[in-house]
């Protein structure tokens, strides 16, 4: 694959060469998540594939990024129901030796994807859309790898008005997602209660609305009035 991302593609077949290697490369999930040193090589081309500007390079960071978040699909399968919990994820001592590297190789997505998440305000619809699905990625994995930084980062994502919809959208969806079926604590309420107020769009305030509701700070009738509302407003 870096043959490609070294190459300077002359016509739209050299440029779907970046497209495939990538779909080649990660094809072998079941293989990817069993060994993390493999895996790290893997997620280590990511920065080349992010900096290439050549012809077909939107379309090689969206195969790639989107391959790596079905991966966190591929890790979870491989970890059994904890013993003393079946409905959680096990704790690292009472895992064996396979699903111990899938448990790794779950924390290195997670390390991956909130590199992702993260760095200055983008401007490019492309690249919003590349920060939701590693949002996506991270929330599938959070509740083996429950982080308090990630929290922090997606309610100050959620709450940034210069953040890109996308993006924001993805974080409030992510609070869900973190939480689980835990009680949020005050600030991702407080975030939710603000956005509610705030929303900038009709899309932004149902997916906030629809946050509220998962995390059991309302209902359908009490969602169906604020986007009522909200209709009203700006009509």
């Amino acid at each position: 694959m870096r043959r490609q991302l070294g190459a300077s593609p002359k016509n739209d077949r050299e440029a779907q060469e970046l497209y495939f290697a990538v779909s080649e490369l990660l094809q072998k999930g079941e293989r990817l998540v069993a060994d993390a040193e493999t895996l790290g090589e893997v997620l280590a081309l990511a920065p080349e594939v992010e900096a290439y500007r050549g012809k077909g390079s939107q379309s090689g960071a969206w195969e790639f990024a989107s391959s790596v978040a079905r991966l966190s699909y591929r890790a979870k399968e491989r970890l059994p129901p904890s013993k003393k919990d079946p409905d959680s994820f096990p704790k690292e001592d009472e895992l064996s030796a396979a699903a111990g590297d899938a448990l790794k190789c779950l924390c290195m997505l997670s390390d991956h994807f909130f590199e992702r998440v993260r760095g200055p305000r983008v401007r490019s619809r492309h690249v919003a859309k590349l920060r939701a699905l590693a949002w996506q990625g991270l929330g599938r994995i959070t509740g083996i790898c429950r982080r308090p930084e990630h929290l922090a980062h997606a309610l100050t994502v959620a709450a940034n008005p210069r953040a890109a919809d996308y993006e924001r959208e993805a974080a409030v969806d992510f609070l869900v997602e973190y939480w689980g079926a835990d009680a949020p604590d005050k600030a991702t309420v407080q975030v939710l209660r603000e956005l509610e107020s705030e929303a900038v769009s009709r899309r932004m305030l149902v997916g906030v609305m629809q946050a509220q509701i998962n995390l059991g700070l309302n209902d359908e009738f009490g969602a169906l009035i604020a986007v009522e509302d909200w209709d009203e407003e700006n009509e």
